[in-house]
């Protein structure tokens, strides 16, 4: 044989193996990017459902609190007041409870069961808030994921499927983008 078919066909063959192990590492390294990718979207997806559970039991125990307490409030000023009013009004009285009572009236704090649902609408904004930015932070994980497995060298090296991901929207959220229209 010749020895530059020799060095010719050595050579070539070195080029294959160079490039078949080009080829497997980028493969390797294109899979481990893909397991990540797909593991950090089903760990997003479960803090989702955590996040959303935290959310729905804050808003209810702020919600239960807030009921709570106007009804502590209603019935303590149920039972304060008919005694002052018949402390004003009775016949027997000296008036000494009618002079403290025309200086200070008890009224019901009708501002401060504001405050508490004020406080509610605070905490479920709050919550709401937070739980968007999960699912932004799941939608992202997703389109990073579809775009390695959609573009080259992925589409070329990968055939996992696309993993499925949970958004959570409302009823008239999916109306108006199946029909187009929000009145």
């Amino acid at each position: 044989m010749n020895k530059n078919l020799i060095i010719t066909l050595v050579c070539s063959l070195g080029l294959f193996v160079i490039l078949g192990l080009v080829c497997m590492i980028a493969n390797i390294s294109l899979e481990n990017k893909n397991v990540r990718q797909q593991e950090a979207i089903k760990a997003q997806q479960k803090s989702n459902k955590a996040n959303f559970d935290k959310m729905f039991k804050i808003i209810a125990q702020v919600a239960e609190v807030a009921e709570h307490k106007m009804k502590e409030s209603k019935a303590a000023f149920k039972e304060i007041y008919p005694a002052l009013i018949e402390g004003r009004y009775s016949s027997d009285s000296d008036g000494s409870l009618m002079k403290w009572i025309q200086e200070s009236n008890p009224t019901f704090d009708i501002a401060s069961a504001a405050n508490l649902y004020d406080e509610l609408v605070v905490v479920i904004e709050a919550n709401r808030k937070e739980f968007f930015i999960e699912q932004q932070k799941l939608i992202d994980l997703k389109r990073e994921n579809d775009v390695l497995l959609n573009t080259f060298p992925g589409s070329w090296f990968l055939d996992s499927e696309p993993i499925e991901i949970t958004v959570i929207e409302s009823e008239y959220t999916k109306e108006v983008f199946a029909t187009g229209e929000e009145n």
